[in-house]
């Protein structure tokens, strides 16, 4: 059988999943490696089987998708990897270099900001980009990055602010796959679907494993990878699903997104 194609986000946020699968070694898993968008896209495009992928994506194109509803990425508060990196004060930003690698942030920070504030897509250095723009919002290892190097003097963590305006976790990522792949390969997806919930219950087991091997992959101190670690959840419970569901109305009220998908359970 041919092996299941998934894609793999490579950023430190995913890291306690990806190396549980590693580990395993199933002959059955071929990981392409990704940011969000890039995995979106080949999911969408039918180069990939199955990912996770950005939550807003995913509910912008349920009918063509299935969820994995064992597995996300999510915070419930500051998540460090989520920031706008401004000028001047979140409240006063009028506008803002966007990531092109998270279609998740981008709607949140729009649902965060109102429609009034002028969005374009990053296609220069952060740094650059702070010249022409009140604001920047980059996602995963390069928001760790501008932390770590102090980019500009006001921050904003979007987990922080959707935390206190709802009370209720932020799904940046679920698990998807094309519903073609659903019909055809049921029995590969139950099995991946196993392995999510094994590499979950792995990393909580024996965290400072993960910690450790990811210190020797990124380019930040073990001290910090634990930390940061720590505000990141991966299953997809009651939680996570209300804050899914909250997250998803929001969007289409601001114009992010035409419908709201029923969720799987």
């Amino acid at each position: 059988m041919t092996p299941l194609r998934v894609g793999r986000i490579v950023a430190l946020n995913m890291y306690p999943i990806y190396h549980h699968l590693e580990q395993a070694r199933d002959p059955g898993l071929a990981f392409t490696d990704g940011l969000p968008a890039e995995l979106n896209a080949g999911v969408l495009e039918g180069s990939l089987d199955v990912s996770a992928m950005s939550s807003i994506e995913y509910a912008r194109n349920a009918d063509r998708l299935m969820l994995l509803p064992v597995a996300s990425i999510s915070a419930a508060g500051a998540v460090d990897s989520i920031q706008v990196f401004s000028r001047v004060p979140l409240d006063e930003v009028r506008s803002v270099a966007v990531t092109p690698h998270s279609a998740t942030s981008v709607a949140l920070l729009r649902i965060l900001v109102g429609p009034d504030v002028r969005f374009e897509v990053l296609d220069v250095s952060a740094r650059e980009a702070l010249d022409r723009f009140d604001g920047v919002l980059l996602i995963a290892d390069e928001a760790l990055g501008g932390l770590r190097d102090g980019l500009a003097p006001h921050t904003t963590d979007l987990g922080e602010r959707w935390e206190a305006l709802t009370g209720l976790p932020m799904v940046f990522a679920v698990w998807a796959a094309r519903a073609d792949v659903a019909r055809t390969r049921p029995d590969a997806l139950a099995e991946l679907s196993t392995l999510l919930t094994d590499a979950q219950e792995r990393y909580a087991g024996d965290p400072e494993t993960v910690v450790q091997a990811a210190a020797e992959r990124f380019p930040f101190p073990a001290a910090y990878i634990r930390e940061y670690f720590s505000r990141l959840s991966y299953g997809f419970g009651r939680g996570e699903r209300a804050g899914l569901t909250r997250f998803l109305h929001l969007a289409q009220d601001a114009g992010e997104l035409a419908t709201v998908p029923r969720l799987a359970a």
